[in-house]
């Protein structure tokens, strides 16, 4: 099977960056949850961001 190139159109508005909870000022524990749970959303937004211009880009 081979495959053919398609053009994707591209977006028009760059999707918002996640809003990040603020980290604790106290308690390990805490300010490890928030910081993991900051990365995941982060990790998130890059993935999607990379997925629209791969789709721009027909990569």
């Amino acid at each position: 099977m081979e495959a053919w190139p398609v053009s994707a159109p591209c977006i028009a508005k760059r999707p918002a960056a996640p809003v990040l909870s603020a980290v604790p000022a106290h308690g390990i524990f805490e300010q490890v949850q928030a910081l993991l749970a900051r990365e995941q959303l982060r990790a998130a937004h890059v993935r999607q961001l990379e997925i629209l211009l791969d789709a721009c880009t027909g990569g």
